[in-house]
């Protein structure tokens, strides 16, 4: 009976001791109300800048991109082709607009950072979708500006050698 007893305050001890380290040091970690409980300030939220939410597919555009080939070089000497086919998706309104005038831009962009990922060695294209993804809608995003093109999507994507 003596041991329950001790193993019990020796649990209870290092979860009280646990708490009060987390509070200390990584209060992020635990809810507000515990905070309030022991005696912590309850820490400010900043007011983060959200993003409009994902708008209903109706109210949204697609705008294709024609098919693009892109050759990808290698000691000065074309080692391998590119094949991209994307699709934008935009608001309809004045956001489609804005994409429809700046689609040249887009696409030059395109290509210029395609080149510049073979130019460092990353492989662009088919091995990492998500990576090209994330990239392309961020140069994206440097000519139209943010929140314009809501995702980008890759219709077909794949790598052929240059014969």
């Amino acid at each position: 009976m003596v041991r329950i007893v001790i193993i019990v305050v020796a649990a209870l001890a290092l979860l009280v001791g646990g708490v009060f380290g987390v509070a200390t040091f990584a209060p992020s970690l635990l809810p507000n109300a515990v905070l309030g409980v022991l005696g912590i300030e309850v820490p400010v939220e900043e007011e983060k800048e959200t993003a409009p939410g994902r708008p209903n597919p109706l109210d949204t555009a697609l705008i294709d991109l024609e098919p693009m080939q892109i050759p990808l070089f290698r000691d000065n000497k074309v080692e391998r082709s590119l094949f991209m086919h994307i699709l934008l998706e935009v608001r309809r309104g004045s956001d489609e607009k804005l994409v429809d005038t700046n689609l040249v831009r887009l696409i030059d962009s395109f290509l210029s950072y395609v080149h510049a990922l073979n130019a460092l060695n990353i492989k662009p294209g088919v091995n990492d979708r998500a990576f090209l993804k994330q990239r392309l809608l961020a140069k994206a995003e440097e000519i139209v500006g943010p929140n314009v093109i809501i995702d980008l999507l890759f219709v077909n994507i794949f790598e052929r050698p240059f014969n």
